[in-house]
């Protein structure tokens, strides 16, 4: 009878502990949840943004606002002023983000500004003003140079009729401000001379606008350029050579490039000179092979050089000259 008792006892708790352990089977381990936390923002509500640095663009992104609910920044098309400060804004529109989208394609921090001291400068449309003033309004018929580089000084002298002493001139292109141009002289009602100054201008076509002090003015549409310097060929040694001669030729004057292309040139038939190495922007060396198999003839040749950077080109003045066969 006590070993049935024993038996029993000895079944009940076998059958507990299996209960207990099929229960603790069907519990699913406990889990912490891991907290998840979002990147700072690298910029903040001023700060002009660039691909690259230096930036030579007239226009770039600032930073005028960051959500971070969304995780989106809000920026604004910012442009340079006239003495290449930052800046003004050409009207109100902005867009907004994704806050990993602008770090990544705009990852260069130019400066910084203050978004309420920007001012909103409207783009123009110049027209010339027709008036009933009395007298006639001013005729541009052209100016010269029409080219100036964008850190240069030009003199130019603006030709046609009806200019009045005290008349003002400028350069201008919608969505930038004026350039002014100083010392204006007016020789005759034909005749206006002046200066304009660049200071990293945009490069581009503009217009030149002529006003009277009584108010009328005219405008000359694209009649001024403003970009890189063409080269001045300043002189050439030597200056002639015998046919079939082969030498070392210097061009010496200014606004040279790295990449620079300089050739002989008579009615069609182009000399190449070739290897050329501009050392310096006021010097050109290069090899010149005066057999007749590159084309050499005897005769006065023009001397071109090509800065291949903005295609632009210069001719010597003088002539370059081969003579007979030595």
């Amino acid at each position: 009878m006590i070993k049935t008792s024993r038996n029993g006892l000895l079944f009940s708790l076998l059958l507990i502990i299996g209960v207990l352990i099929a229960g603790c089977s069907d519990q699913s381990p406990a889990t912490t949840p891991v907290p998840t936390t979002k990147a700072a923002e690298k910029y903040t509500a001023g700060d002009v943004i660039a691909r690259t640095s230096p930036s030579t663009d007239q226009a770039l992104y600032v930073i005028t606002q960051y959500d971070r609910t969304t995780d989106q920044y809000t920026r604004q098309l910012l442009y340079k002023n006239s003495d290449g400060s930052w800046g003004h804004f050409v009207n109100n529109a902005s867009e907004k983000v994704p806050r990993t989208l602008v770090e990544s394609v705009y990852p260069v921090k130019i400066t910084h500004v203050q978004i309420s001291a920007i001012p909103v400068v409207t783009p123009t449309a110049y027209v010339t003003v027709s008036t009933t003033i009395s007298g006639n309004a001013p005729d541009v018929t052209n100016i010269s140079p029409a080219f100036g580089g964008s850190d240069a000084t030009v003199g130019v002298t603006i030709t046609g009729r009806n200019f009045q002493n005290g008349a003002a001139v400028k350069l201008m292109r919608a969505g930038y401000p004026a350039i002014s141009a100083s010392g204006e002289s007016v020789s005759s009602t034909t005749e206006i001379a002046c200066t304009f100054t660049f200071s990293k201008a945009e490069k581009g076509s503009y217009n030149l606008v002529v006003t009277n002090p009584d108010g009328q003015s005219d405008t000359l549409a694209g009649a001024f350029t403003i970009g890189d310097v063409p080269p001045i060929i300043g002189g050439v040694s030597p200056s002639q050579a015998a046919l079939n001669e082969t030498f070392s030729l210097t061009i010496s004057g200014q606004n040279f490039k790295e990449g620079v292309r300089v050739t002989l040139l008579k009615s069609s038939t182009e000399i190449i000179c070739t290897s050329p190495v501009s050392t310096e922007s006021t010097k050109i060396v290069c090899n010149l092979d005066l057999r007749p198999i590159n084309g050499a003839s005897a005769g006065d040749w023009d001397v071109i050089v090509l800065n291949i950077d903005g295609q632009q080109t210069a001719t010597w003045n003088q002539k370059f000259r081969i003579t007979g066969v030595p």
